[in-house]
Order: C-alpha cells, then sequence, then structure tokens
C-alpha cells in the first residue's frame, strides 16, 4: 500500500514538473532582445498611429515657479522615417511660432522609452543647460548654467493604449508626467496653437485683477494668478499665503472643444468624502469649466457686482464709457443726443467716467468734452450704497461745481444721463465672466444699459 501510494505521489510530481517546464518554455520561447524589439516596434506604432500627430502638455519639473515649473504645449508628429516635427510658440520661441525637424526612437531601458535623440530646437529647449536670459531681474538675475530649465528629452511610456486615443509619458529624470492627445487631421499647427492662445488670453487675461472660483464638493477655493499658468489654489475663505498651494496646467483644444487639465489631481478630503479632478471641460452655454471625471468639480468665473465694487471702490479704479461703446438701443439713441447737443455748441463729446473720490466718500460720474484741443471735466456726485448682492445703488446729489452746473442747463442731455445713473445698478459680464475688464451695466430702466471698460 505504501509503495502504490509512493508510486502515486512521484507519477503527480513528474506531470506538475513536466507542466511547468512547458510553461516556462512559453514564456521563454523568445530572447530578451526580441521582446524588447517587439515592445519598441509596438510603442514606435502607436506613436505614428495618429497621422496629424499629438499635442504634448510638457512640464520641465514639478516646480511651482515658472518657467521651470511651467507647461509647454508642444506638437509632435512622427514619422515612419524617424523624423519628428515638433512646434511650439512660448517664450523659448521669443513668443513666435517655430518648428523643427529632428530624430527619434523608441528605446528599451526597463520598459519602453520615447528618446528624442538628436537635437531639437524646440524640444531640447527645456532641457539644454543654458542660462535663460529673461529670468529674474536687472538687479538679480538668475543663473541657470548647467542646468537651463531642468527638462528631460527621454520619456518612459506609462500607457499606451491600443486605440491611440491617449499616450501618457513620463519624464525619465524629473518623474513629470505629460499626456499626449491627438491633433485631429487637416489641423495646421500654427493655427492650433494660435486659437488656444487667443482663447486663453480671453478667458485669463494678464491686466484682470480678479480671482477664480474652484467649486468641490466639500467647498469653494479661489484661485489667483490664474493668467501665467500657474495659479494658487487655497480654500475661499482662506489666507493667499498660508494656505497657498499652486497647480500648473495647460488649455488645449480638440475639435471646436477647449479643455483646461492641471498638470497635478486636485484632490479634497473632508471626513468621509473624498474625490479629486484634473481635467476640465470649457461649456459655452454654462461658461463653466466643468470636470471630466467628476461634474461635482466646477471652475467659475467672479461675480461681476463683487468685482466691479472691489475694482470701484477697494482699488479705485475708473470705469469708462463713450459713445462707441456697446449698448442698448435706447441708451444709443441717448448718448447720440448727447454727442450731438455738444457738437451744437461747438465742442466735441469725449467720454463719460465713473470713479470713487476717496477724500469725500463719493461716487463721481465724470462728463468731459474737448474745446479745440482742451479737456475739460464734469463731475457730478453721487452718495452710493451696496446690498448683499454687491448691486451698487447711486443717489444724485448734484453737480460738483458751477460750471458742471451751467452745462446741465446749456445741454439738458446731461441731465439725461445722470438720471439714468440715478438709481441701483446691476453689472454683468459683457462677454465671459472669466474676464471682467469690461462690463455690461444695466440701469434701473431695463432698456438703458452699457458697457464700461477699466
Amino acid at each position: 500500500m505504501k509503495k502504490i501510494l509512493s508510486l502515486t505521489l512521484l507519477l503527480a510530481a513528474g506531470i506538475g514538473f513536466t507542466a511547468c517546464v512547458n510553461e516556462e518554455d512559453d514564456l521563454f520561447d523568445k530572447t530578451a532582445a526580441e521582446r524588447l524589439n517587439e515592445a519598441s516596434a509596438l510603442y514606435s506604432s502607436r506613436l505614428m498611429a495618429q497621422p496629424n500627430g499629438w499635442a504634448m502638455q510638457l512640464y520641465p519639473t514639478n516646480d511651482n515657479e515658472a518657467p521651470y515649473g511651467s507647461g509647454y504645449l508642444v506638437l509632435c508628429r512622427f514619422n515612419k522615417d524617424h523624423s519628428v516635427v515638433v512646434s511650439m510658440k512660448n517664450q523659448f520661441t521669443d513668443n513666435v511660432y517655430r518648428t523643427d525637424t529632428s530624430l527619434w526612437e523608441v528605446i528599451t531601458d526597463n520598459g519602453p522609452v520615447l528618446s528624442f535623440n538628436s537635437h531639437n530646437d524646440c524640444l531640447h529647449a527645456f532641457t539644454d543647460p543654458e542660462d535663460i536670459l529673461w529670468t529674474g531681474n536687472a538687479d538679480e538675475p538668475n543663473n541657470e548654467t548647467g542646468t537651463g530649465v531642468g527638462g528631460d528629452y527621454e520619456f518612459i511610456i506609462v500607457d499606451a493604449p491600443e486605440d491611440a486615443s491617449y499616450m501618457m509619458l513620463k519624464g525619465k529624470k524629473r518623474g513629470t508626467y505629460n499626456l499626449f492627445t491627438p491633433v485631429e487631421e487637416g489641423v495646421e499647427y500654427e493655427s492650433y496653437l494660435a486659437d488656444v492662445e487667443t482663447f486663453m488670453k480671453t478667458m485669463f487675461p494678464s491686466s484682470n485683477p480678479t480671482f477664480d472660483v474652484l467649486h468641490t464638493p466639500t467647498g469653494d477655493f479661489k484661485m489667483t494668478g490664474i493668467d501665467d499658468g500657474i495659479p494658487n489654489i487655497f480654500p475661499y475663505d482662506g489666507d493667499e499665503i498660508i494656505d497657498e498651494s499652486f497647480n500648473a496646467f495647460l488649455i488645449t483644444k480638440r475639435g471646436d472643444d477647449y479643455y483646461l487639465r492641471l498638470r497635478d489631481s486636485f484632490k479634497i478630503e473632508n471626513g468621509e468624502e473624498e474625490a479629486s479632478e484634473q481635467e476640465f471641460m470649457y461649456h459655452p452655454d454654462q461658461d463653466l469649466f466643468i470636470g471630466t471625471g467628476d461634474d461635482r468639480f466646477i471652475i467659475d468665473g467672479d461675480e461681476p457686482n463683487r468685482f466691479f465694487r472691489q475694482a470701484l471702490i477697494d482699488e479705485t479704479r475708473q470705469w469708462r464709457w463713450t459713445a462707441k461703446s456697446e449698448m442698448s438701443a435706447a441708451y444709443g439713441d441717448l448718448m447720440t443726443r448727447l454727442s450731438e447737443a455738444f457738437k451744437s455748441k461747438k465742442l466735441t463729446y469725449d467720454r463719460n467716467i465713473l470713479k470713487y473720490n476717496t477724500s469725500k466718500d463719493k461716487v463721481v460720474m465724470t462728463v468731459s468734452y474737448k474745446r479745440n484741443t482742451s479737456t475739460i471735466s464734469l463731475d457730478y456726485i453721487f452718495g452710493y450704497s451696496f446690498d448683499e448682492s454687491n448691486k451698487l445703488t447711486l443717489t444724485y446729489e448734484g453737480p460738483n461745481d458751477k460750471a458742471a452746473e451751467t452745462m446741465l442747463t446749456q445741454i439738458p442731455e446731461i441731465q439725461t444721463i445722470v438720471e439714468a445713473m440715478n438709481g441701483q445698478l446691476n453689472a454683468k459680464p459683457s462677454g465671459t465672466r472669466f474676464n471682467l475688464n469690461t462690463l455690461r451695466i444695466e440701469t434701473k430702466d431695463s432698456n438703458l444699459w452699457f458697457d464700461i471698460v477699466k
């Protein structure tokens, strides 16, 4: 009985060993070199699978300071002859469109690695160890000799789906993640970059002193300094310095849609609630950037009435409008009559200005006109108040001096303009809430509205 049992066990062990040997043979029926060559060919084919190439969201480093931590939109088209056309427009090209052609290949180094293995004036601007002449200032210039921006020219291919819908690459030295998304066929690279640049400047102008708001499932965050591509994101009621958290982003375009993608996912945690979002799509019908993975994450512009109050009172910025401003038909008729009234007296109407007088704590509306080459200003004084929604109410108190009073009788249309301003004003965006350099002011008469600019 013992012999039979021993024989059975021996046979079972032999069968198991044979199976293992066959399994090992299946795993290693190709040499390591052959498997690496196959991997290189596979990922090369996926890079070339998009005939018009890719929009690369390139982050040289994980730094939070420009230009080292800034994102750069780099367009790359990989050709079968292993040439690559790289194009971009940014500070490293003196803000002009530049393109250059060099060589590429997928090498194997503990995995597939995309190597830009000959010098490319565009891509290697982020790796050349040269001083960046335009960083720092005249008194304290930065010296990057030996390091340059500090980016990569070799990228580990982390994810490359078979359908070539995207690719995710990781800088071999710096470890930054760089997303590739396809550029549609027929789209010219220079036009693509121009469209993205125009969108960026429209939505986030450098002259706009406001902030944007990131809504999340657990609360709101302010986004300041977004115009330079590295916004500071901190709790809405928090401190901009104590609670600072910088997160670079880039804008890309797919079809007619624009996407804002942060370098790092924005994560929130509040008790049991945990969520994150990295990419937002702009919805022009709602004037919002909405998370593509979690639509509870929304980027919104500032509230116009709040911004109007801040700019007018706190920052004492002047707002102006002329007869050529955008306005309703009724207000346009009013401004035409004003201009004609000045013209009848051989004077030229110039503009209106709304400003805050700090010494008097009053809001002043100025009507200016020209006599020959001299500009003359007429000031009319208003008391002011704000309601809980920051809407401004003006209460007319009278002309500032005798000259302003006299012109009221000589040009009655000024009185009409003054009366239109007397009451509650409602500020709305003239275009997008993300750019409030121009506001649309609605008066108490819904037929009378006009645009003002800072």
